[in-house]
């Protein structure tokens, strides 16, 4: 039988959620930690595979990567030649806790909590939009497979107040706060962190466990379940999934199992689905992208969001005002600004879909790995310029269904409207001005583009202007030992008055930047004398260098990676924006 009677489409859950908001429960498993940064068990698993395997065959822990497929195989064959539970058996988890730990239940928790650290917690919007969905009652029952702290964190960050957490020493107050309905209920199926393994645990804490999915499964005549971020492997969670449909009643508002791509949805998943169906459960299957994407959708479409609580769920939104412009001045004196007008943005970029989901951190990582020669950004699919083939790099060969051409509408409103495309806008321009020359680009911890005179290239022709103006343009800080400085110009695109504009400010790189610090002294005498004049001078070599021509009025074109299928190329003109004093009235 096909698996498609068992789906319904996005629109249609959306509606269902907001219509019936209030009665509907909230099931999380690892993928909507993993989006905070948090590891899943299948990443632990691998780890303590890892762990093992470099111990007794005494290997150097840091050279074995099991993000490198090659390392991956390798403990693998050695895992299987020992007779160990197969890849991907719902045994590997226990098995290798008992194995590296065995009933040293503190190291155990240590390893746990460090894994789990709320200092390596990075919300997401999916995090905080639950959490004020349960601050507004409309998601007022949570339970979770996770150990971390990530919705306790969301909701603090939130809504200013703790989230108690029912766990395994509070299980028994579970059941009572469902029958006096005290929400929102936060519960974790297999307690948290701080507690040992399952496997392990004393009589009594198994006990607890089980009031705690004696507390759901009483949930489930009255209320409807979105299950998210969670594979359907764990035994024990599905034997439980089983218990709910059996009961008379069963998940009145029905039954949601939200996945990226219904394609990875284990067949374990879709029994269980078909079988409600039988027992008259409403029961589906929704392909509605990652968590944060279903969320935002869904916070969408709420009505009477309070504006302070929206203000701090959606932190990266702009805020609108109507301060009004003064008129264009008209008087003296004139003042040069450092802002060069972006007169043309690219109209196409590559797109790959996939066919799996992917977290912006782990497309982040793999960058960091293989420095990829293209520029690219992660929303609900990947953009990229530059080569396709650099992109499949990044990603396993099974998880690309297609790359194809991607036309970029309305350039400067997406600019203004979205951080992430004004960012991959801004790399693609930094990357195009500092192209094939004798420049290095990098970039600040604030996420500032910098083009820097490459040390060995401080007597090439292209910057004989400056060196006549500055004398030595690169070199050793004093009396810091292997730190260097260049000169520099620091590039960054804006948004005013309804134009784009690329604006770039002269400025000296150290290196390594950790040390710019140390260097205070040393930049500010460099900076020391550089008034009006010189400034200005500076800024017109920065343009000259950049551009290859300064203040004619004429426009330039500059682009990166011309000789591949998406090259971006952007119009840049070479006359600065001035200012003129404005008139007031007496």
């Amino acid at each position: 039988m096909s698996n498609e009677i068992n789906q319904i489409s996005a629109s249609k859950f959306l509606q269902h959620y907001v219509q019936n908001a209030s009665y509907l429960m909230w099931f999380l498993g690892a993928g909507t930690s993993r989006s905070a940064g948090l590891p899943t068990a299948i990443d632990i698993i691998w780890d303590l595979k890892r762990r093992y395997y470099c111990r007794h065959e005494n290997q150097d822990l840091q050279l074995h990567d099991i993000n490198n497929n090659a390392i991956k195989h390798k403990i693998q064959t050695y895992m299987d030649s020992r007779g160990f539970p197969a890849r991907w058996s719902p045994e590997e988890y226990s098995f290798y806790f008992d194995l590296m730990f065995g009933n040293d239940y503190q190291a155990q928790q240590q390893y746990i909590h460090e894994a789990l650290s709320s200092d390596k917690i990075s919300l997401n919007i999916g995090h905080r939009i639950l959490a004020g969905l349960m601050a507004m009652g409309k998601a007022r029952i949570v339970y979770t497979t996770n150990f971390d702290e990530v919705i306790e964190n969301a909701f603090a960050e939130v809504t200013s107040k703790n989230l108690s957490t029912y766990h395994l020493e509070g299980s028994y107050a579970a059941l009572d706060a469902l029958n006096k309905d005290i929400y929102p209920l936060y519960a974790k199926i297999h307690g948290d962190f701080r507690y040992r393994s399952i496997k392990n645990l004393p009589e009594d804490l198994q006990n607890n466990d089980r009031e705690i999915q004696k507390c759901f499964l009483a949930a489930t005549t009255r209320y409807g379940l979105v299950v998210s971020g969670y594979s359907g492997r764990d035994r024990n969670v599905m034997t439980m999934f089983r218990e709910a449909i059996n009961q008379n009643n069963a998940f009145p508002y029905g039954l949601f199992w939200a996945t990226p791509k219904t394609t990875s949805v284990e067949d374990g998943v879709w029994e269980l689905i078909a079988d409600a169906k039988k027992k008259s459960v409403d029961a589906h299957v929704i392909e509605i992208g990652t968590f944060d994407e279903m969320l935002s959708k869904i916070w969408r479409q709420v009505e009477g969001k309070p504006q302070a609580l929206d203000n701090k769920i959606r932190t990266a939104r702009a805020t609108n005002f109507s301060i009004p412009l003064p008129a264009p001045g008209k008087q003296y004196p004139i003042l040069r600004t450092n802002a060069l007008p972006v007169l043309m943005l690219p109209l196409r970029c590559g797109m790959v879909e996939l066919n799996d989901s992917i977290t912006f951190g782990d497309i982040k990582k793999k960058i960091i790995e293989i420095s990829p020669n293209a520029v690219l950004t992660y929303t609900d699919k990947i953009l990229f310029w530059g080569n396709s083939k650099e992109i499949v790099k990044l990603l396993a060969a099974n998880k690309v269904r297609t790359i194809k051409s991607y036309d970029i509408e309305e350039g400067l409103k997406l600019t203004s409207e979205s951080t992430i495309i004004r960012a991959f806008f801004e790399e693609a321009l930094a990357t195009a001005l500092c192209q094939s020359k004798p420049l290095f680009l990098r970039r600040s911890k604030d996420k500032t583009y910098y083009a820097v005179v490459k040390n060995l290239a401080a007597n090439d022709k292209l910057f004989s202007r400056m060196r006549n103006e500055l004398g030595d343009i690169t070199g050793n800080v004093p009396e810091l030992k292997d730190v260097t400085w260049a000169e520099s110009a620091s590039i960054h695109l804006e948004e005013r008055g309804g134009n784009l504009w690329v604006m770039l400010r002269p400025d000296i790189w150290i290196k390594p930047l950790s040390k710019r610090q140390e260097a205070r002294s040393f930049l500010r005498q460099r900076c020391l004398k550089r008034y009006n004049k010189q400034s200005y001078q500076l800024l017109d070599m920065w343009i000259e260098i950049l551009l290859g021509k300064v203040g004619s009025g004429d426009t330039v074109n500059v682009s990166c990676f011309q000789d591949t299928e998406y090259s971006a190329e952007f119009k840049i003109g070479t006359r600065t924006a001035y200012s003129r004093k404005c008139g007031h009235e007496r």
